[in-house]
């Protein structure tokens, strides 16, 4: 506890972690949208990033130490804070997808849990306000816990699947906002563009109170108004839902996924604008309906992360037609700047594009360290490059 790091098998669920952590008063601070069903392992192993990356990090960051068990052995790295020891094994084995071995277990940073953590909703008028707002909190460097903003289709959506008010104080609520719409379109808002963003604090109750000054000041400059504490509490109690919905969706012959990159700041609403531009495109060409959505989340010092979610009718190929939808979207990741994935992974689904965005001289180094590291190809095969089946061959 003096260091702050905790000892976790890799086997361990998100939920088991956080429960017994906070038990004693700790927090690992790492909620992916897998969270109620991944493992500590899975998260190292495939790269992952939870929605509080901006403050606790993402998972290379968290992770300190871990254990893997190699054909020819066993290697340990030691929890430190950091070290000069040549080129890293801890990045190295950090996102292979079990391509050097299997991961037993792991040193990992925890943090004491906060004093207090409150979730506050603003709204603005467009998207490029909204960004340049989360782009500006970002210089200022201030201390939030996570930052998100949704595009207009994300807020439509997210709005149109509230409940029908039933109870006085649901009503009154549905009234509220039918008042609060009314004002943005005298105030000149298109309400068909404005985009909800959530903002959340944790600390002492003084430290909160002070960053929510900060981030009032930049949102009121960028055009926002404050909604307040209580949308913001229901987005925290509903954010482990939204993947459950791609198994309704199914039922009803609706293919849907995701897809994410992270692009520069300078280049992130190019970025939004070409993905929506080239889904379009393709639900256009299959001759079917679609549906793309977006928000913005893990804010870096030099860019950020942009999230799509997409949905279209299926026909009587829904394999092509997904590869279809997919290889259009993945592609204008990376025609326009971007890299193909945050914090998904490779797989074998996005192995296409590892040559556009590490270079052929780097996928071959790859090759060479898996080949060498094993020989017999038996530690998860395919995965990263060199898939033996790709979903892109129903094209």
């Amino acid at each position: 506890e003096e260091s702050g790091i905790a000892l976790v098998g890799a086997g361990t669920l998100g939920p088991d972690l956080e429960e017994e952590l906070n038990e004693r008063g700790w927090t690992l601070g790492h909620f992916p949208d897998s969270f109620t069903h991944s493992t500590v392992g899975g998260w190292a192993a495939t790269r992952s990033s939870g929605m509080q990356s901006d403050k606790y990090g993402d998972i290379a960051d968290i992770v300190r130490g871990m254990t893997v068990v190699r054909p020819g052995g066993v290697v340990r790295l030691r929890p430190v804070p950091s070290e000069s020891t040549g080129p890293s094994l801890r990045e190295m084995f950090i996102g292979s997808e079990g391509r050097l071995g299997i991961i037993t277990e792991l040193w990992v940073h925890v943090h004491r849990l906060p004093e207090e953590r409150v979730v506050v909703a603003y709204m603005y008028p467009s998207w490029e306000p909204a960004v340049a707002a989360i782009h500006a909190m970002s210089e200022a460097e201030v201390p939030t816990t996570f930052v998100r903003i949704s595009d207009a289709h994300e807020t439509a959506m997210s709005l149109s699947t509230q409940k029908e008010p039933v109870t006085l104080k649901k009503k009154v609520e549905a009234r509220v906002q039918e008042e609060l719409w009314s004002f943005m379109r005298r105030r000149g808002w298109d309400t068909d563009q404005m985009c909800i963003s959530y903002v959340c604090f944790e600390g002492s109750a003084g430290d909160v109170d002070e960053r929510r000054r900060q981030v009032v000041k930049i949102a009121k400059a960028h055009g926002a108004l404050v909604l307040g504490t209580g949308p913001g509490a229901l987005y925290d109690q509903k954010k482990f839902d939204t993947p459950y919905l791609r198994d309704f969706l199914l039922e009803q012959d609706v293919m849907g996924d995701v897809s994410e990159t992270a692009a520069p700041w300078s280049k992130l609403n190019g970025v939004h604008d070409a993905v929506y531009a080239a889904a379009n495109s393709a639900f256009e060409a299959l001759g079917t309906q679609g549906f793309i959505m977006c928000h913005l989340s893990h804010s870096y010092h030099s860019g950020a992360c942009l999230y799509f979610t997409f949905a279209f009718q299926a026909g009587e190929d829904a394999d092509r037609e997904y590869a279809t939808v997919k290889t259009a979207i993945q592609q204008a990741f990376v025609d326009n700047g971007g890299t193909l994935s945050h914090h998904h992974g490779v797989g074998m689904e996005h192995a296409p594009w590892m040559a556009q965005v590490v270079s052929e001289e780097g996928v071959a180094l790859m090759r060479t360290l898996f080949s060498a590291s094993d020989p017999g190809n038996n530690l998860n095969p395919g995965k990263v490059i060199d898939p033996a089946l790709s979903l892109y061959d129903h094209l």
